[in-house]
């Protein structure tokens, strides 16, 4: 049975940990979507805030899609707040009331995928909805290293495709594209210009 080489197994744990890194962004996938509570305070450095929390550098939230009053998972009653980020601050408008959050956003990316721990078991699982796309990206790059750029431009092209598909499966089954229609306002005289609904 052959072995990797020492080398060979570092270019694929860095081809993989980067692949996955890089479609670990490409979109709101639910299975990656986590929910953390942030308390919210004044801060004087380095921006100036009535209500706000820094989140960079955050170890259990990487990107913030939506930010609730209450846990949106358990609590039918929960609503959307306003927000901005701004310098790794999630900063709320000066006149929330608000003493905590709950912070809509993707888990952060495992520092490694490959690696064991210890007593020999993986440290973590693949998402499942990114094997397929993993496996051909790799594939890629390898070809890639070893010189056969054709067969790595077609093995690119279809990796992309898996991701393409994976990508609108999120969209299409989980209604997550869904359209809002914004309608203008009727003037005085009583004629709407534009009604949707």
């Amino acid at each position: 049975m052959d072995t990797l080489l020492s080398v060979e197994e570092t270019a694929f744990k860095n081809s993989l940990n980067d692949r996955v890194k890089g479609a670990w962004t490409r979109a709101q996938w639910p299975e990656l979507m986590t929910v953390v509570e942030k308390t919210v305070a004044a801060v004087t450095s380095p921006i100036v805030a009535d209500k706000a929390v820094q989140i960079d550098n955050d170890a259990n939230l990487m990107d913030v899609f939506s930010v609730f009053d209450k846990n949106p998972l358990s609590e039918r009653t929960a609503f959307k707040l306003d927000y901005n980020l701004i310098n790794g601050y999630l900063v709320l408008p000066a006149n929330s009331s608000q003493d905590s959050v709950f912070v809509m956003g993707n888990q952060v990316t495992p520092s490694s995928y490959g690696d064991a721990s210890v007593d020999g078991s993986e440290t973590t699982t693949l998402p499942r909805f990114l094997e397929r796309y993993l496996l051909l990206a790799t594939i890629a790059d390898w070809y890639k290293s070893d010189g056969q750029l054709e067969k790595a431009i077609q093995q690119e092209q279809m990796a992309e495709e898996t991701l393409a598909l994976e990508i609108d499966r999120v969209e299409r089954l989980e209604g997550m594209n869904k359209i809002s229609v914004n309608t203008y306002p009727s003037y005085s005289f009583g004629v709407n210009i534009l009604t949707t609904v």
